[in-house]
């Protein structure tokens, strides 16, 4: 099932140590450029000081950006911590350098996960899973009863973060799933599972089409898909158990928000700002105005869960981050798009938008698992129609959880592993053969 990590043959395919090392001066001008901000006046309405659109506002940035400057944050200590928790590499695949984590399991029956992060995240989301991902857990003294671990590899996309960037009209999904494939091959991991979500998630598709020998499943949390195409019907052992049962998607929106016609002008406006920077990752990002997340609710398991599924740790665990969109870790995000320059990511998002609708032209036998988060009288769509995944994808799992979530990884560590070893569990352990597909709520 899986593999160790193959010898460097050539320098060409040498596989080298990485530790995070911001230049000085490179920290030193972020600084003085925050020191000189010059913000703009608020937004007022005819009404008074109220926002006229529900956007960043100054009091949001204000606060941030004092964070930033004084003691409370330092960069050096932000980079030791991500470097010691963090087993870092790089690697020169399809032409450029690729940086990438990569933590082994102890199990000798761990499942290769290629964990693909997406945009505005970055390769640090997987701080959040890594080690309850690799870290076997037995329920009981019975083997049977172990739940999945893994061997995670988790690469940033050429051109963010430490990557080297590629040739930048090639740089794009289509692109950056050939890379990450032939990652996993050089590690030695001929067969693996993969999770991604927005972005990801369409990389993760993008090597489920290229490569289905290769990727044995794909998990993802509320996707995005466009109309089903008409062609694409319900192909026979897809797991379906009913016609009517509803699986949730996201209609198909851009989900990057980024005006894909306008790229270079934003690059040029936000590569030279570190406080513009900030304020366009948090209107992406949308943190809730108070970051305490909320407790887990622990339901009584279902008759339907697998065996590894009743027993994970994950569901009774009370190690989620408190504050994932803390001061703090939001500067970390913004750090790891400033570093690079913000410019080849913007670009890498407008080459994808416009090469996405290839990949909803044929339908993927690769197992699907997917969690669904919803809010309760959310004025969102309701969750549509099983063709809608059905018409795309062989979908394995459905996990129903309540939540405003979007980066789930990084706001619902503990949900995200439990629903992964839930997927790698039926594909493993029982197979999801003529059983039919997983269909659970809270």
């Amino acid at each position: 099932m899986a593999a160790s990590p193959q010898p460097a043959v050539d320098a060409l395919t040498a596989i080298t140590p990485y530790r995070i090392h911001v230049s000085q001066k490179y920290l030193d001008l972020t600084r003085q450029k925050l020191e000189l901000v010059r913000l703009p006046r608020e937004a007022r309405s005819k009404y008074g000081a109220s926002p006229i659109s529900p956007t960043v506002s100054k009091t949001q940035l204000e606060p941030l950006i004092d964070h930033w400057l004084e003691s409370d944050y330092d960069w050096r200590f932000q980079e030791t911590q991500l470097n010691d928790h963090l087993p870092q590499f790089r690697t020169r695949v399809c032409g450029a350098r690729l940086h990438f984590v990569h933590k082994t399991s102890n199990s000798p029956a761990a499942i290769p996960l290629l964990f693909i992060h997406g945009w505005p995240d970055s390769f640090i989301t997987v701080s959040a899973v890594i080690d309850s991902l690799c870290e076997p857990y037995a329920a009981s003294e019975d083997e049977q009863s172990q739940a999945p671990s893994f061997h995670v590899v988790a690469p940033t996309i050429p051109g963010f973060g430490f990557s080297e960037p590629v040739k930048e009209e090639g740089n794009n999904l289509w692109s950056t799933a050939e890379a990450f494939d032939a990652l996993m091959k050089r590690l030695g991991y001929m067969h693996y599972m993969v999770y991604g979500s927005d972005w990801g998630f369409k990389i993760a598709r993008a090597i489920a089409l290229q490569h289905p020998e290769s990727c044995m499943a794909v998990h993802t949390t509320n996707p995005e898909m466009p109309w089903p195409n008409p062609e694409l019907n319900m192909f026979p052992g897809s797991g379906m158990l009913s016609p009517m049962q509803s699986i949730p998607v996201t209609p198909h929106v851009v989900s990057a928000q980024v005006p894909t016609d306008q790229q270079q002008t934003m690059a040029f406006a936000l590569c030279d700002s570190p406080s513009g920077l900030l304020a366009y990752l948090m209107d992406m990002i949308k943190p809730p105005a108070s970051t305490s997340a909320p407790a887990s609710s622990v339901p009584t398991p279902s008759p339907h869960l697998s065996p590894y599924a009743q027993h994970s740790p994950a569901l009774s665990s009370t190690s989620q981050p408190r504050d994932p969109w803390s001061p703090t870790n939001l500067i970390n995000w913004t750090m790891l798009h400033w570093l690079p320059g913000p410019e080849i990511s913007l670009r890498w998002v407008a080459n994808s938008t416009s090469m996405e609708p290839a990949l909803w032209t044929a339908h993927s036998q690769v197992p699907l698992g997917i969690t669904h988060y919803s809010v309760p009288g959310s004025q969102r769509r309701p969750h549509d129609p099983s063709i809608w995944a059905e018409a795309y994808h062989r979908v394995a799992m459905i996990r129903r959880r309540m939540g405003d979530v979007r980066f789930a990884a990084w706001e619902r560590p503990d949900d995200v592993v439990a629903d992964i070893r839930e997927l790698a569990g039926l594909l493993y352990g029982t197979g999801i053969g003529d059983a039919g597909m997983v269909v659970r709520g809270m």
